[in-house]
């Protein structure tokens, strides 16, 4: 796998675009996320109130099975900001993401948190899939940028190796890849965890193995990539 990697990046630019003209990510679901910060008169408890409220609502009108989840940040010390949180629904159709547009609004969600919703929808593609059976998890991205000559068609070499490299890993984890419509160039790195001390326990491993430091020198070659953050996740729907 290494050797076919170090091949393909060797190539000239018009081979790359081409391997990349073929090879893309198995798109599976849309992701929408809205950005929301609680208003000062409101605490974690109104909006503990609302969520029962809103998944009674949204879930007698769901279209496609769309899943709903509460994304909050974790602070270095692992601390839960709970004055701000993402809102995320995963879904198949635009129709669901206006009926959950709709649902909020005619619950005055607005009276709650203010909200802004990123634009467009990104897509979704699962690279390693494991089933979580709790509806709590912790999730690690990273937004990221392609290098010049590169995509998602060599970085794949490297994701397939990767988890190749964690199939002796006895805990859930599962990767996900978010691309966006509008450009080829930038993605985002999901690591899901069922839990703080499994993403401890993950990292301690990673750096134990010795491919480590060339997998990351070849991630590093083709992406840059921002810090990486945390949250905690509450699937409601």
């Amino acid at each position: 796998m290494l050797f076919l990697f170090a091949a393909c990046s060797q190539n000239s630019s018009n081979t790359v675009s081409s391997f990349g003209d073929f090879i893309k990510p198995n798109y599976l679901n849309l992701v929408s996320t809205m950005h929301c910060r609680l208003k000062p008169l409101n605490s974690l408890n109104s909006l503990e109130k609302f969520i029962p409220i809103f998944v009674k609502n949204f879930a007698a009108s769901n279209i496609d099975d769309s899943e709903v989840y509460f994304y909050f940040p974790l602070s270095i010390d692992e601390k839960t900001n709970t004055s701000e949180f993402k809102l995320v629904l995963q879904h198949s159709t635009e129709a669901s993401l206006d009926n959950m547009t709709q649902r909020l609004d005619g619950l005055e969600f607005s009276q709650i948190a203010d909200c802004t919703q990123d634009q467009p929808s990104q897509n979704l593609a699962r690279l390693k899939k494991d089933n979580f059976p709790q509806t709590e998890t912790l999730l690690e991205t990273m937004t990221c940028e392609y290098h010049e000559n590169y995509n998602f068609a060599t970085l794949n070499l490297v994701f397939e190796q990767l988890i190749d490299a964690l199939s002796d890993v006895a805990m859930a984890l599962e990767f996900q890849y978010l691309g966006a419509e509008f450009s080829d160039r930038t993605f985002q790195w999901i690591t899901i965890f069922s839990s703080a001390e499994d993403r401890k326990s993950f990292l301690n491993h990673w750096r134990s193995l010795q491919v480590s430091n060339e997998m990351q020198a070849l991630l590093t070659e083709q992406a840059s990539c921002s810090a990486s953050e945390v949250f905690r996740a509450y699937k409601v729907i």
